[in-house]
């Protein structure tokens, strides 16, 4: 009898390059794509017998023939594309879709099978955590998270505001800014660092066991912007440069990853001259424009993780007590 081809769930939407890249370095007979976002052109089946998809091709996979799940984006139709209108109906089964979903990423999980991006990694180490357990490893900045203390803002101090959210919709979320905390509204929900003075990003692509540094320099944009995802795209994307890292920072990111319980990041700081300051982890951050031609080892690494046909190292599993 022969075998059943093995493959990798590759969860994302209908609009990502990303996915678009390892689908065609993998070879489409190799992954079975589901796009979260047309989640209606899918027949599904979880059950006590196990789990079945099919695509809109008519090409299905089950339990048996899924290797590896690595998830990209799991992004409801109506977040992607905010200028949707849905009746109640609607919305009603875009969120029981995507709740079953939650759930098959933890059956995954529980198998051994996702790789690389943990389900819901964010929300179990977001940023206020992460801050919390940096220091141990890494320089960071002073931050506060407020609200409704007019108390603690320092008027005429220059800080810099970040959002928790970033979504596609229309005044939800912005890009960290520099901002006078006596202008702010106390009324408000603020996340509030103290400024660094830097001359460099610093992004630090952890891949399980493997680290790909990659460096920024912010002189040219920083009269315009803090934020290097709103400078000019000769900047933003291709100003980035591999770079070495010292070996105590990457020791660290090692012992964080390790103590988040983490496989797969992209762990971002702020550099002067010999100091790296801590920013965040993001735990499923875009990192194909740091590689787009596999050239850095960066892609080539991901390939390898996720290919059907290589060593399946999942996730840390959250043991239940």
């Amino acid at each position: 009898m022969t075998a059943e081809p093995q493959v990798t769930l590759l969860i994302t939407n209908s609009i990502d390059y990303l996915a678009d890249l390892l689908v065609a370095r993998l070879g489409s007979e190799r992954v079975f794509r589901y796009n979260t976002d047309l989640w209606r052109d899918y027949a599904v089946c979880i059950s006590a017998d196990g789990v079945e998809i099919s695509d809109p091709t008519g090409r299905s996979v089950t339990d048996s023939n899924i290797a590896k799940v690595y998830r990209r984006s799991a992004m409801r139709g109506s977040v992607l594309f905010p200028q949707m209108e849905l009746t109640d109906l609607e919305r009603y089964a875009e969120e029981e879709v995507y709740a079953a979903w939650a759930d098959l990423f933890n059956i995954f999980w529980h198998q051994g099978k996702i790789v690389l991006s943990q389900p819901l990694g964010t929300l179990r180490s977001g940023k206020l955590l992460q801050l919390r357990i940096a220091p141990r490893y890494f320089e960071i900045t002073p931050y506060r998270f407020v609200l409704n203390r007019e108390d603690l803002f320092r008027r005429g101090t220059a800080s810099v505001c970040k959002s928790f959210n970033f979504r596609y919709a229309n005044g939800v979320g912005f890009y960290s800014s520099k901002v006078d905390e006596g202008a702010l509204d106390p009324a408000q929900p603020w996340f509030l660092t103290d400024y660094i003075e830097a001359t460099h990003d610093v992004t630090v692509a952890v891949v399980r066991d493997e680290l790909f540094a990659f460096e920024l320099d912010r002189t040219d944009f920083l009269d315009s912007t803090i934020d290097w995802r709103r400078a000019p795209f000769v900047y933003s994307h291709r100003g980035w440069k591999r770079c070495g890292i010292p070996e105590k920072l990457k020791t660290g990111i090692f012992c964080f990853m390790a103590e988040v319980g983490q496989h797969f990041a992209r762990v971002d700081f702020l550099r002067k001259d010999d100091r790296y300051t801590f920013l965040e982890a993001n735990y499923n951050g875009e990192w194909g424009w740091l590689d787009p031609d596999g050239k850095e080892g960066l892609m080539n690494k991901v390939i390898y993780e996720i290919d059907p046909a290589t060593p399946c190292v999942s996730c840390p599993y959250p043991q239940l007590s």
